[in-house]
Formats: C-alpha cells, sequence, structure tokens
C-alpha cells in the first residue's frame, strides 16, 4: 500500500494520482475514493492542435517532489520530440579530437548509426584501407613531434598536412598515383566530418595539387603468355609469406588446376577479375541457331559506384562476345557439362566466396609472371590491356562493341599498348602502299 500526497494547490497540470487496480486517476490525493490504495504517479499530457489525444508515463518513485521533476523532464523531452511516439531528435556527440573523428568514421563506412536510405555497401578491402590509411596519417603526426591522441580535429593545419605529405613520399616512398588516392581519401574524410557537424573551420587537404601519373598501358605479349602457361604448375606454385604472429614464414600454394583457364578467360574477354568470377554458364546467350553469341555478366566497377542500389532489373551489365578462341575455351572448359547451370564458368567448385577467387587468380598470376624474370611489372589486369589493344587495332572506334567502353578515348589513353602499335607497323605499315604488279 502506498500512501502518495498530491497537494491540490500545489500539483501542476498533468500530473495526477492513478490506481492501477481501480484504474481511476485523481487531481488531489484527498478525494481518493479507491480502497486498494495501488497508487502511482502518473503524468497525463494533451498533445497540442490535437483534440483527445494524450501522452502518459508512470513514475515510479514515492516523493511528491520527485515526481514533480519528473514530469518536467517528461513534458521537456515530449517538447523535444515534437510529441511523437518514437525519437525523431537524436543527440549528437560531436567528437572533439582527432582520433575520435577516425572511430567516428570508421563506424560511417559500416553503416552504424546511418539512416537506411543512404547507407552504402562497401568493400571490405576499402574500409581496411581507410584503417590503414589513418594509421599513417598518426604515424606522420607521431614522428614530427605531434601527439594524435589529444590533438584536436581543428588544429591540423597546413604544417601538419605537410608532415603527412612528406611520410608519405620520403618514409613509405608512394606512387605518384597511391599518393594522390590517399590525399583525396583524407581529403573526404576531413570534409565529411566538417560538413556532418557543422564545424567552423577549413579543410587543410583542399588546393594540394596532384603529382603527375603518366598512365602505364604495357600489355601481355603473346610469347610471354605462353611460356607463363608453361609455369603455371604446383612446383612453381609456392610462395613463402611473411605472418607478424608467426616466427618463421608460411608456406602457401597458389596453385589451382583452373588458373591456366582463368587466365585464358580473362586474355579472350578483356574482362575484370571481379566480373569473370562472377560469370555462370547460365550467363552464356545463344543465337537463334542455338551458337554462341556472347556471356552477359554485371558491371561490377559502375555496379559499386552506384552503392549496389540498382535493382535486379535496373543492374549495369557488359557483354562479352564470344570469339572462336573463346568458345574453344568454354567447351574446354566444360561446357556441355555445365550449360545452362548456375555453376560458375571459373572454379565452379570452389566452396570460398568469389572474392578470394579473384584475389587468388591475381596474386597467383603476378606470382607467376614474375618467374619470367622480363623486369616488368605485369599483373593479371594486363590481359585486359592486351585483349583492348588488339582490338582496337583491328576495329578502330567500333572496338567499344568489344570493350564496353563508352568511347574511344577511354580504351586508347588507358589500355591502348602503343607499343604493340608500333611493332605492328613495323611490319605492315607503308605510308604509300605499294601496288600489286
Amino acid at each position: 500500500m502506498r500512501n502518495l500526497t498530491l497537494p491540490k494547490k500545489e500539483r501542476p497540470a498533468g500530473l495526477f494520482l492513478y490506481c492501477n487496480t481501480c484504474k481511476h486517476h485523481y487531481s488531489d490525493h484527498k478525494k481518493v475514493k479507491c480502497k486498494c490504495r495501488e497508487l502511482v504517479y502518473k503524468a497525463i499530457i494533451h498533445v497540442p492542435g490535437t483534440k483527445n489525444s494524450r501522452k502518459c508515463d508512470v513514475f515510479g518513485t514515492g516523493s511528491f517532489e520527485e515526481a514533480v521533476l519528473q514530469l518536467g523532464a517528461f513534458k521537456k523531452e515530449l517538447k523535444n520530440n515534437s510529441y511523437q511516439n518514437i525519437p525523431i531528435k537524436k543527440e549528437e556527440n560531436i567528437p572533439a579530437r582527432l582520433i575520435e573523428c577516425f572511430a567516428y568514421y570508421m563506424g560511417y563506412l559500416n553503416n552504424i548509426g546511418v539512416p537506411m536510405h543512404k547507407q552504402k555497401k562497401r568493400d571490405k578491402r576499402y574500409i581496411s584501407k581507410i584503417d590503414l590509411l589513418f594509421e599513417q596519417y598518426k604515424n606522420a603526426l607521431e614522428i614530427n613531434g605531434i601527439d594524435w591522441k589529444i590533438l584536436k580535429f581543428t588544429e591540423v593545419n597546413d604544417d601538419m598536412v605537410g608532415f603527412v605529405h612528406d611520410y608519405f613520399l620520403e618514409t613509405l616512398k608512394l606512387a605518384n598515383k597511391t599518393y594522390n588516392n590517399n590525399m583525396a581519401l583524407l581529403s573526404a574524410f576531413t570534409t565529411h566530418v566538417i560538413m556532418k557537424f557543422q564545424l567552423d573551420y577549413r579543410n587543410p587537404f583542399l588546393g594540394i595539387p596532384d603529382r603527375i601519373v603518366n598512365p602505364k598501358t604495357e600489355s601481355v605479349r603473346e610469347n610471354e603468355f605462353e611460356k607463363l602457361l608453361q609455369l603455371v604448375n604446383p612446383e612453381n606454385g609456392v610462395v613463402w609469406e611473411t605472418v607478424s604472429t608467426l616466427k618463421n614464414p608460411k608456406k602457401k600454394m597458389l596453385y589451382r588446376p583452373w588458373l591456366k583457364s582463368a587466365y585464358c578467360f580473362g586474355l579472350y574477354t578483356g574482362g575484370r577479375s571481379e566480373d569473370l568470377v562472377e560469370a555462370k554458364w547460365s550467363d552464356i546467350i545463344l543465337t537463334e541457331k542455338g551458337e554462341f553469341d556472347t556471356i552477359k555478366v554485371v558491371d561490377n566497377k559502375i555496379d559499386k559506384a552506384n552503392s549496389h542500389r540498382t535493382s535486379e532489373k535496373e543492374r549495369f551489365y557488359k557483354y562479352f562476345a564470344i570469339t572462336k578462341e573463346l568458345s574453344e575455351l568454354l567447351v574446354e572448359m566444360g561446357y556441355e557439362k555445365y550449360k545452362g547451370t548456375d555453376k560458375y564458368i571459373i572454379a565452379p567448385e570452389e566452396s570460398v566466396q568469389r572474392s578470394h577467387v579473384a584475389v587468388l587468380i591475381s596474386k597467383s598470376f603476378s606470382h607467376y609472371y614474375k618467374q619470367l624474370n622480363t623486369g616488368k611489372q605485369v599483373s593479371f589486369k594486363h590481359l585486359r590491356k592486351a585483349f583492348m589493344t588488339s582490338a582496337l587495332l583491328e576495329f578502330g572506334e567500333a572496338s567499344s562493341a568489344l570493350t564496353n567502353h563508352a568511347t574511344i578515348n577511354m580504351t586508347n589513353k588507358h589500355y591502348h599498348d602503343k607499343e604493340v602499335t608500333r611493332e605492328e607497323a613495323k611490319q605492315n605499315f607503308s605510308v604509300f602502299k605499294k601496288k600489286a604488279n
């Protein structure tokens, strides 16, 4: 039994005594008639602009003074939230220190606290890259005597950006392209925090001039590719990796029995590894006569650029023309066995994620190519350049039907190996075509 008091003269508007058993409320404890005496303090607040809508709350205190304080807090909360049933105004703690902003941004990239319509699906490798970049940012400050643990976000100035600049170029010796990308990412991070929390602060990463990048369009040559395929075996596929938690290097096998087919698939389609590993046998389109036509795959580059917001019906696709050499490869890879199925064309029996298959293709290709000792820095993506160079030489502007580029300028700037064209010219080009006798 609870004997609660509610003085009529001192009672604030909206505060009542309420009996949980009788379901009656009273504005004065002297008017309480029920004998069960199961009373509590209860707030009943009218919602402005409505006729009968009310908001209620029961207070667990037995003190009239405490009930008055809780009523005041309840009214304030209702007013701040526009009398809504769910919170619509969230209090935000504005991070002050640089490391707090790092933590906030990593949460933002993982969609923590981000409204559903603003969420983006980001690659885990991209998020890890940002995390590493923040560690490099801290290292650059620390070696120059700046205590990043207590440094405020708005205290970062041009001198400190200069420390980061030197650290990237002198300590890490980053290539110009990587330097430009890192500076752009740090600028985007800083701008985001400024805009998010409406800070009166100018982004010191703005206006940093890009370092000159000369696009390398060197492709894989025919004799190199043939020699590389000969090297693809288990004996040559062993690599020793250094692991920070282990005393000795760890042995890793990069060889897989399907690697040769994967490399040829990349060469004959000109596709990126992330596109190729997603291709299924059911994606093969046939002509009316039942002959090979094209392979339809999702354009992952555009899909990622749109944060995977396209629907299944509206996704962007690219089409790989099935040439004679590609058709022969598909038959060799098991077309008759798998045709029409949802099995993947590359490594259909692998149970790991497709992203892991793509990484393995790239890593193994670089590993095997290094054993050719050409002195060139060549990776799996250079097969794409070989394909597009050949397509450009043979079909000119019409090669976009094979390259899936909107304009020939993209192919020419980033994928055309000029040396191949020069070699071709040495054999077949003549300013004045010689007439046959």
